[in-house]
């Protein structure tokens, strides 16, 4: 897998049960159906609406208002 790329997984274990086994600072939860690697983070962008996009080399993904304030201190 080269650098920056998405990996998707297809577990039997809920999202919620597999947060609780991931290291917090390393995955953040960015949307109720997505977790991202913290370190493979390209880009944080918001748009003219005030909605955040967090990009995984070129893969965008829509981070929720809730998750918005992991985002303050980058």
């Amino acid at each position: 897998q080269g650098k920056g790329e998405v990996q998707e997984y297809l577990i039997r274990t809920s999202l919620k049960e597999l947060i609780g086994q991931l290291n917090p600072e390393q995955f953040w939860q960015v949307h109720r159906s997505s977790v991202v690697q913290v370190s493979k983070i390209s880009k944080v962008n918001k748009d003219f609406a005030g909605r955040m996009f967090v990009y995984v080399g070129e893969t965008k993904l829509p981070v929720s208002r809730a998750s918005q304030s992991l985002f303050k201190g980058m």
